[in-house]
């Protein structure tokens, strides 16, 4: 218990009972569950780094606040961190060795958010895509199909998105999907590959059997596969019950790719002629090649997160959201051309303040698709009153 370390943790502000209070959830997924502590504790939970003992995170909070702690109430404090695992300790590396071992001898990736995000039974399931999905009114397909950009915003609050780009799908010719996804854990990789078959209640969706060899032996994807990002990450998950309920039996594969924060790149930390980037693309497309089927690439990516949610301290209004949404445009502007530097340019033009959690995605769709045109379909922007989210849809095509 000397030293402790606290892990990285999402900290969602919230009220309850009248209260200022901060809920504690665990972005990998490791512990499941959420905890909800005060400022003041907040503060103590910052100072552990690993560097501090009991006595001086006493000492610390003591300095910072005029009312006294005890050593025994640091220790309650820790003790509560630790059986809820968001300590970086012996115990959370045993329990997260065990569940990386289990989910590396799968072939098959269970769903995560059954039950949590969506209906577990198959029925309700279909029943709850049938509410917003399938409808063909007015719909006009531009060309061959072979891009989709989706929002990965739950169903209910970006059904209307939803709806306005997968009605294209049904016209997609390819049996073949290359899913790009926001990872929202860590992750070092700005690419991380999943060979694993997809379980969703509506079944299995299968990975490309034939593109794991030619990704595995691959001198630069083969350094990319990386399973154990996509265990409970939602961007992918959530694009798969759409594209099973309306592509019906109709066999497909996939190739599943979760992104890393390009924030180097923002930060200028990197330049955009870092060889890494174009040795991703052109490996992908050289494999595609090699793998000889015709293919279709979704980017699963919100825009904007603005608000106290996100860390934000103005508070949230409607000039805020207009100028939001202005700011969307110009980056719509860059994806309607393809225009993947463009489109990265005007997301590090405003520093990515408005946090772009699709950047990385959609900035690699655009690279694979600069040679197609696209069509924007659809854009919403969902608030609470304290924190909006924005989404898009597109289609390119040929």
């Amino acid at each position: 218990m000397e030293n402790p370390r606290i892990r990285f943790l999402e900290v969602v502000p919230i009220q309850q009972e009248g209260h200022q209070m901060y809920l504690l959830r665990d972005p990998e997924g490791i512990s499941e569950r959420s905890l909800a502590v005060s400022q003041d504790v907040l503060f103590v939970l910052s100072l552990m780094d690993g560097t501090r003992s009991i006595e001086a995170l006493r000492d610390e909070y003591q300095r910072a606040f005029s009312n006294e702690i005890h050593v025994d109430q640091i220790r309650s404090i820790i003790e509560g961190m630790d059986n809820n695992l968001f300590l970086q300790n012996d115990r959370f590396r045993t329990h997260l060795l065990g569940l990386v071992e289990s989910y590396a001898a799968l072939t098959c990736r269970p769903s995560f958010l059954a039950g949590r995000s969506f209906p577990a039974e198959e029925n309700d399931l279909r029943t709850a895509l049938s509410g917003f999905l399938g409808h063909q009114d007015g719909l006009e397909v531009p060309g061959r199909i072979n891009g989709i950009l989706a929002p990965h915003i739950d169903y209910g609050r970006g059904q209307k998105v939803y709806s306005e780009v997968y009605r294209y799908l049904p016209h997609v010719e390819h049996d073949l999907i290359v899913l790009f996804g926001t990872c929202h854990g860590y992750t070092p990789g700005l690419w991380n590959i999943s060979l694993k078959d997809f379980a969703t209640p509506l079944g299995t969706v299968k990975s490309a059997t034939g593109m794991k060899d030619l990704v595995r032996d691959h001198d630069v994807l083969g350094k990319y596969v990386f399973e154990w990002a996509h265990r409970n990450e939602h961007s992918i998950e959530l694009q798969l019950p759409i594209i099973q309920y309306l592509i019906g039996d109709r066999d497909i594969e996939i190739l599943p790719i979760l992104n890393g924060s390009m924030d180097p790149f923002i930060s200028g930390d990197r330049g955009m002629d870092d060889g890494e980037l174009a040795e991703l693309t052109e490996g992908l497309k050289d494999v595609l090649r090699q793998y000889g089927k015709s293919y279709l690439v979704i980017a699963a990516a919100d825009l904007a997160h603005i608000g106290a949610q996100f860390g934000d301290q103005f508070k949230l209004d409607a000039s805020i959201l207009e100028q939001s949404k202005g700011s969307d445009q110009l980056i719509l502007e860059q994806i309607g051309k393809t225009n993947a530097q463009g489109f990265f340019q005007a997301v590090k033009d405003e520093g990515d303040s408005r946090r772009i959690c699709g950047l990385t995605p959609i900035f690699f769709q655009l690279s694979l698709l600069a040679e197609s045109k696209a069509k924007l379909v659809g854009y919403d922007q969902w608030s609470d009153g304290a924190s909006s989210v924005s989404f898009a849809g597109a289609v390119f095509y040929e």
